[in-house]
């Protein structure tokens, strides 16, 4: 595998950084529980690459995020890959001839690092487009069963899914981790098809990413700092949905910073040093979570 992946000490040494600017540096618990669903995006439209090269380019950025995640001491994480309606898509050959070339990288990585793969989707039929030979479906399964006693981290993939499904299917829920937050790349909207089951996603937080999730256009030092968001969303919210109990005079502050005040963050995080890392080329990046009191928006 010719992926450059950053170093232990690298990732530790920017989350470290990025902990301090985000003031989250005392949560290591919360740390180890954070579970994110990366809903990726934006790889026709965020780079110059063309075809399986721009999905390709997209599952390294994944891949790159699931490194760091697992060198930061997460459990597991969940990706989504293909819903059932893309298979449907014009440009589905080249979804799928991307994730034909991803698939021996992931392979390695996995048993490199013990990583242990599961595939989440309608795997029963056949992935390949008109005109491919090949059982793909098969594939993964095999793949998912190589890996199974792998035990350093747990990626979970969406590939040929649906809510739909998911729900006929809830069993196969039963063990997996709950979900804290969601990061969704260049739509600010969370499509029902792309939802995990209420019961593995009812607390969890959104955080809408303006950029594609390209992995040419992406920093380690921004990946770092997308997590250490997610991590901070996660804090925000814990606790708003369904049981909250108000303490006295905690309604009255928000309700002023929601309607009077019109609370808002907004920060610029190292932009600079990150571009300056990659020689220039990376741009910055705006990620927009949400708390009680309203938005934060942050540059990177």
């Amino acid at each position: 595998m010719n992926i450059k992946l950053p170093s232990e000490q690298a990732v530790v040494k920017a989350f470290a950084e990025a902990s301090q600017a985000l003031g989250v540096e005392q949560v290591d618990d919360s740390l180890k529980d954070l579970v994110i669903y990366e809903m990726t995006d934006g790889m026709r439209t965020s780079t110059q690459l063309e075809g399986d090269n721009a999905y390709f380019d997209g599952g390294i950025f994944c891949l790159r995020f699931i490194h760091m995640l697992r060198i930061l001491g997460m459990s597991s994480c969940y990706v989504n890959v293909i819903e059932e309606k893309h298979t449907h898509r014009e440009n589905y050959t080249h979804i799928f001839g991307g994730l034909r070339k991803l698939y021996p990288i992931y392979e390695e990585y996995a048993q490199q690092h013990n990583v242990r793969l599961i595939f989440l989707g309608d795997l029963e039929g056949s992935l390949e487009p008109k005109g491919y030979e090949g059982n793909f479906s098969q594939a993964l399964k095999h793949l998912e069963s190589k890996t199974e006693k792998n035990s350093g981290f747990t990626a979970y993939f969406l590939i040929n899914y649906s809510l739909d499904w998911a729900m006929k299917n809830e069993s196969k829920f039963a063990s997996m981790p709950m979900l804290d937050v969601t990061v969704r790349h260049t739509k600010f909207q969370f499509p029902t098809g792309m939802m995990l089951p209420a019961a593995k996603s009812d607390f969890c937080s959104l955080i809408y990413v303006q950029q594609g999730s390209a992995g040419t256009t992406w920093s380690d030092e921004q990946i770092i700092q997308l997590i250490t968001l997610a991590l901070r969303s996660k804090l925000l919210n814990n606790g708003t949905q369904y049981l909250k109990c108000y303490k006295e005079g905690e309604k009255d502050a928000i309700r002023s910073k929601r309607e009077t005040e019109l609370f808002m963050v907004h920060r610029k995080l190292n932009a600079e040093k990150a571009a300056e890392a990659s020689g220039g080329a990376v741009s910055t990046k705006r990620a927009i979570l949400a708390g009680p009191a309203g938005p934060e928006i942050y540059e990177f």
